[in-house]
């Protein structure tokens, strides 16, 4: 909200009333911070027992380079997005088409892409576990107990570095070694000494996923080096190793074309929330027919009895922009109401003061920005975020999502909507 680019519904507005970026800025910086204030809180008031936030969180031992897939590619990106916003903030004043100015930099970042996997750099989230060393059965046996789940994981020595309430997949630290028997013989024992991966194998690792993977590698490294042999191990290693052969040919089998040539713009391409942009595109459809079909005079000629005077027009605006996007989605609604509010019905009438105008514009876009919080269906983003969830098996639920904004988002639209009003009286 404190930013021009920060959501689309502020392009949208601030294009059909021609602000400028820094005028944006000027004008939604301080509502922006002061409902940060509220919302933070409010958020302890409402998550203030211990069993939502625990009062010693477990901080894996992880160096946070090591989890960037493509360190480069997250320079380049950084760059490129600052670029793009000095490039907004110059041509603000010429009152340039957003599209016009982050187009370029969206195609520069394509053809980067494109360049990437052309090249053959782009390795995957998942193909860690197709290089390294051969696997001893032992060495599976680690795996499976690994994978068998949270709720199994401490009866078995292992530690979560993730609070039990997180919807984060936990990092898992193992804690067991190979103990060494007097015959030279190494067994999976329960009691083993603990040992720390985290910080000496992970470290080394060049994607988060592969955790698993080193954990595996740097036990079978350390069985070689002491020329321990496994009893349970029949399997010999090169059997092992045209299986491991096999499974990768079958893998690499079901891969299309495309995926294989580029597999970067696959991987993004899959991410996309391509189910709901149906829902979306019908919401827009929605309110082009009220357009059409002459609703908008109407609904202009209603508005002009919700705003006697600034205060009244700033807090009405707001509040039936935040119910509205419960209807309509944020970005429809923001085309709906900016329509309204300049249609001759509502711009040519008497109470459309320059104050009740300004009030209106920025009492629009802070229910269009917070207004999105308070249900799932009311933004884009809370139904990209609702379908991250549900792709890793968990879910917060429309009516769970609700309940707990509803305390929280009340207080914050109105303390955003009280900033907005004194701004103008302060202004005009």
């Amino acid at each position: 909200m404190a930013l021009y680019i920060g959501n689309i519904t502020n392009v949208i507005a601030c294009q059909a009333y021609k602000v400028s970026f820094l005028e944006y800025s000027a004008w939604m910086l301080i509502p922006c911070f002061a409902s940060i204030a509220a919302c933070y809180f409010m958020l302890r008031i409402n998550f203030r027992h211990e069993k939502y936030i625990p009062k010693h969180v477990r901080i894996p031992d992880v160096d946070p380079r090591s989890c960037l897939v493509d360190p480069k590619g997250a320079i380049f990106g950084l760059a490129v997005l600052a670029c793009s916003l000095a490039c907004l903030i110059g041509t603000s004043f010429a009152h340039v088409s957003v599209w016009i100015v982050t187009g370029p930099f969206a195609l520069l970042t394509l053809i980067r892409d494109i360049w990437y996997d052309y090249n053959g750099n782009f390795k995957g989230p998942q193909s860690a576990s197709l290089v390294g060393p051969s696997l001893s059965s032992e060495d599976t046996d680690i795996k499976t107990e690994i994978s068998l789940g949270t709720d199994n994981l401490a009866e078995q020595g292992f530690a979560s570095a993730v609070p039990e309430k997180s919807i984060v997949q936990p990092v898992v630290i193992l804690d067991t070694a190979a103990s060494i028997q007097d015959d030279g013989a190494s067994t999976l024992d329960s009691e083993r000494p603990n040992r720390s991966v985290a910080g000496s194998i992970f470290e080394k690792s060049d994607h988060p996923h592969s955790l698993q993977l080193d954990v595996l590698a740097q036990e079978h490294h350390d069985a070689e080096n002491n020329n321990i042999a496994s009893p349970k191990d029949s399997t010999p290693t090169h059997e092992l190793q045209s299986q491991d052969t096999r499974s990768l040919s079958s893998e690499v089998g079901k891969k299309g074309r495309f995926e294989r040539r580029f597999p970067l713009l696959h991987a993004i391409a899959i991410r996309m929330p391509w189910a709901i942009l149906p829902f979306t595109f019908s919401m827009f459809v929605m309110v082009e027919g009220l357009s059409e079909s002459g609703w908008i005079g109407i609904f202009s000629k209603w508005f002009t009895y919700l705003v006697p005077n600034y205060v009244a027009a700033v807090y009405a605006v707001g509040f039936v922009s935040v119910m509205l996007c419960n209807i309509f989605n944020n970005v429809p609604m923001t085309i709906l109401v900016a329509r309204i509010l300049q249609h001759p019905n509502f711009a040519g009438s008497t109470l459309a003061t320059p104050e009740v105008v300004k009030g209106c514009l920025f009492a629009l876009i802070v229910g269009s920005n917070l207004g999105a919080c308070t249900t799932l269906i009311s933004s884009l983003a809370g139904l990209m975020w609702d379908s991250v969830l549900k792709n890793k098996n968990s879910s917060v639920g429309f009516w769970g999502f609700f309940k707990w904004n509803m305390g929280v988002m009340p207080v914050v639209i109105f303390v955003a909507l009280s900033v907005v009003v004194a701004e103008v009286a302060i202004v005009y």
